[in-house]
């Protein structure tokens, strides 16, 4: 479809947009031409690595599996990049290619091995997840996992390798790195200085940052929060309603004057009419987004006034944001009433739709209880059957006769058995009068008319009854107000309906809303068991309790970070920025890894002070921890600009990461180094 090769066309370009944005920043830090290259090598042996993975495993190239080649730029450089500064650290203080790059790698194994197994461990639960989807977060997760793995494979051999032979034979440096060089020994210098300070106010610090970490938390209530944010796919759904009973002719001349609207929009390139008996259907197709000025919720708008003023049509529109990522209905608001009295849930569900409507909460919205269709009931009249000795069967089959046909007998034809039915003529049966004007016999063998045995009686009928789990139901559905979060007010509903209900009634979330609910409740536990696992995997590491806690203090106000973004830029939290902070939360913790495993080399090596060993090893992991960060800003910088199909999904997952990253960084190279020192030296955790 267009949509699906707009994705994978902008995918690609994205990709090279990192790539090459990530190789620019690897050569303003290092001022090395060789470097720059060494990291851009890296890159598609990670990346084709992992599209080899995905033919194995039978995987398709979707929404998901393309995001998560996406996203993995801005991780799958940073095992290669933290190798390759280490070693090009080692090639400056006067060591051959060879030896640099021995030494350098073997010093910085450890930690690329600690942080890609931290990071697989915030993966690895997601690809557990259930649902529809779980199925795509799945294969998300698999690729994700690929690509790092198979970027620490590189980073480990074949980086090395490649920055033995395009690493001079002699240690001679250009005047940009030896400016860059001088640039960064003065930031490493500064960074100790403030390092120092920092450690005299260590617990006013540590207090500041645990308040500034609450306060974010407290900015989640105000951030709109849906199941996925509206995206423009240049494709519209408006549907209609008409009268129950109305027939295909009626309708089809009340639908013209939304025709008529149609042609009037000049931003509308076509539309499909699918009418039935008091009921429409309409897939509308807008103009390329590029080449319009109103954005397909604006559209929608302009449609929702115009059609108004139809006389005997409902219209309303469906937003097909979510569509492929549920099951059910696709409207954000979804839900149904269950119970054993149908007029009781009737009267509730209106009940819930006016104070949503009323509230500016919601538009749209209707239910699937469609009373009004003419029902003609012919009750048999017990008394007269007997007195004149007519049984129900007998009456029966002339009503069926009547209406529906009455199998006769049957006869071969091509070797098929045909029914025989026998049947009144349509035109003679046009009303009740003409079906009383039958006769049936009785059991004596006399004819008796039928009007003397039945009773007639017309009333309004259901279409359609609804039943889940073998109780009677209506769903509510509709769309959101403009600028509403899908989680208050499907909470709102809830509250109202449980306020009203009686006992034997209950409120249930159906399609796209269940969808949100479920999936937000499964996402929250698997970045949980995410954490879980990582501190498993960083104890063993470690070989401590103690030190994975201060490396796991980065994911607070990486969280921090993201949420202070999305507050600022308005943008909600919905599926897709949840699953940029599942990558945050694997990106964020390599920066805290590379301080406390090189602070812990230094307290074996060189027998110092934990202060000593902490100034003696943060500010040479400096470099490379702002190396990573700039790299990681800068990859996810092309997610949230531009504006083809798709953005809005790429968006809130690139303005996550970048902005977790930031302030995740900035308390890493602070509130790291002083946790770390605080556990050392509190009683509980000596005696651990």
């Amino acid at each position: 479809t267009q949509s699906t090769q707009a994705t994978v066309d902008l995918t690609i370009e994205k990709l090279w947009v990192a790539a090459l944005i990530t190789i620019l920043v690897c050569f303003l830090f290092l001022g090395s031409f060789q470097s720059a290259v060494n990291i851009l090598f890296s890159i598609p042996t990670s990346i084709l690595g992992t599209f080899i993975i995905l033919k194995l495993l039978g995987f398709t190239l979707n929404l998901f599996t393309l995001l998560a080649l996406t996203l993995s730029i801005s991780i799958v450089v940073d095992d290669a990049i933290m190798i390759l500064e280490n070693i090009v650290r080692h090639y400056r203080m006067g060591k051959n290619s060879y030896q640099a790059a021995l030494d350098g790698a073997v010093e910085v194994i450890p930690a690329a091995v600690a942080a890609t197994l931290a990071v697989l461990a915030v993966f690895m639960p997601v690809i557990f997840m259930e649902g529809v989807v779980g199925q795509f977060l799945f294969q998300f997760g698999i690729t994700m996992s690929a690509a790092v793995c198979l970027s620490l494979l590189e980073a480990i051999t074949i980086t090395p390798m490649r920055s033995a032979a395009l690493l001079r034979s002699e240690p001679k440096l250009s005047r940009l790195e030896i400016k860059l060089d001088s640039l960064f020994e003065k930031a490493s210098e500064y960074y100790r200085y403030l390092l120092q300070v920092s450690i005299k106010f260590k617990w006013w610090i540590l207090a500041g940052s645990l308040v500034f970490f609450v306060f974010s938390l407290k900015l989640i209530p105000s951030l709109k929060q849906e199941f996925v944010p509206t995206q423009d796919q240049n494709l519209i759904i408006l549907t209609a309603q008409a009268k129950p009973g109305t027939s295909l002719q009626a309708t089809e001349q009340l639908v013209k004057p939304i025709e008529k609207i149609m042609s009037e929009i000049p931003e509308i390139s076509g539309y499909l009419l699918n009418i039935s008996p008091a009921q429409l259907f309409m897939p509308i197709n807008l103009k390329d987004l590029q080449t319009r000025t109103l954005t397909h919720q604006d559209i929608m708008n302009k449609i929702r006034e115009k059609t108004k003023l139809i006389k005997g049509l409902r219209v309303s529109m469906r937003d097909i944001s979510s569509r492929n990522l549920t099951t059910g209905k696709l409207n954000p608001i979804a839900f149904n009433l269950r119970g054993p009295d149908l007029k009781v849930l009737n009267e509730k569900a209106q009940n819930i739709m006016k104070q949503l409507e009323d509230k500016k909460l919601a538009t749209d919205l209707n239910t699937d209880y469609q009373l009004g269709l003419s029902e003609l009931g012919l009750v048999p009249n017990r008394d007269q059957l007997m007195k004149k000795g007519v049984s129900v069967d007998s009456v029966s089959q002339v009503l069926q006769t009547a209406v529906a046909g009455l199998r006769a007998g049957q006869f071969m034809s091509d070797g098929h058995r045909q029914d025989i039915r026998f049947k009144v003529r349509e035109d003679q049966i046009k009303n009740v009068d003409d079906i009383k004007k039958l006769y049936v016999r009785n059991n004596y063998g006399n004819i008796v008319a039928l009007k003397d045995l039945v009773i007639d009686q017309e009333k309004e009928a259901l279409q359609s009854i609804s039943r889940i789990n073998r109780q009677r139901s209506i769903s509510v559905f509709g769309n959101l107000a403009p600028q509403q979060s899908q989680a208050q007010v499907l909470k709102l509903a809830q509250e109202i309906s449980e306020a009203q209900l009686d006992t034997g009634y209950s409120f249930n979330l159906e399609g796209a809303s269940a969808g949100f609910s479920s999936s937000f409740k499964n996402l929250y536990w698997t970045l949980l068991l995410g954490i879980l696992v990582a501190y498993m995997i960083l104890a063993v590491q470690f070989n401590s309790f103690r030190d994975p806690i201060a490396v796991l203090m980065s994911l607070p106000f990486s969280v921090s970070g993201a949420i202070l973004i999305l507050w600022s830029t308005q943008i909600s939290l919905n599926l897709f920025s949840f699953i940029g902070l599942i990558v945050l939360m694997g990106i964020a913790k390599k920066n805290s890894i590379m301080l406390i495993e090189f602070t812990t080399q230094m307290l074996h090596r060189k027998q110092l002070s934990y202060t000593e060993a902490i100034l003696e090893a943060c500010p040479v992991r400096l470099r490379p921890i702002l190396m990573t960060s700039v790299a990681t800003i800068f990859a996810a910088a092309p997610l949230i600009f531009g504006h083809g199909l798709g953005h809005e999904t790429r968006k809130p997952m690139g303005l996550v990461i970048i902005g977790g990253t930031i302030v995740s960084t900035i308390f890493t190279l602070f509130v790291v180094p002083l946790f770390y020192l605080a556990m050392r030296e509190t009683k509980f955790f000596k005696k651990s």
